[in-house]
């Protein structure tokens, strides 16, 4: 008998979990990096760049695998400027206005703490973030 009550809750309770793609919405972002090595005093600060189609955490508006943004960074920096030790990291905004804001504040904190002379700043033609799809792992 008990198990007819306890039947329509669990299927209740499984339609009140949002699923997978539920979690995840897709928006246009403004997103620039930086990476330096802690041993060198050189920094590098890409442009503030547009990129659609990019998924965030729809309740917060986290942006989703950022790990894998950092890391399009890294590749760049170590490929194209053979820089082997860069700790690399990026931030984004949802307006460019925003976004610029952060950028200008960093590229000032950047100047203060290493000097001009130290900042290599990679324009937008020479790399270019991608937009990454947001894949969950399966739970078991």
């Amino acid at each position: 008998m008990k198990k007819i009550y306890i039947l329509p809750l669990l299927i209740a309770l499984f339609m009140a979990i949002p699923s997978q793609a539920q979690r995840a919405k897709v928006s246009t972002i403004f997103i620039y990096g930086v990476g330096i090595n802690f041993a060198d005093s050189t920094c590098y600060l890409t442009s503030v760049q547009r990129v659609e189609n990019v998924p965030l955490e729809r309740s917060q508006g986290f942006l989703l695998n950022r790990y894998a943004y950092s890391e399009q960074l890294f590749q760049y920096l170590y490929t194209q400027a053979e820089k082997r030790h860069e700790t690399c990291s990026v931030f984004f905004a949802s307006t460019r206005a925003k976004a610029e804001k952060q950028f200008l504040k960093l590229k000032r904190r950047m100047i203060k703490e290493r000097g001009e002379q130290h900042l290599i700043e990679i324009p937008a033609d020479a790399f270019h973030f991608v937009a990454v799809p947001y894949v969950e792992r399966p739970t078991q």
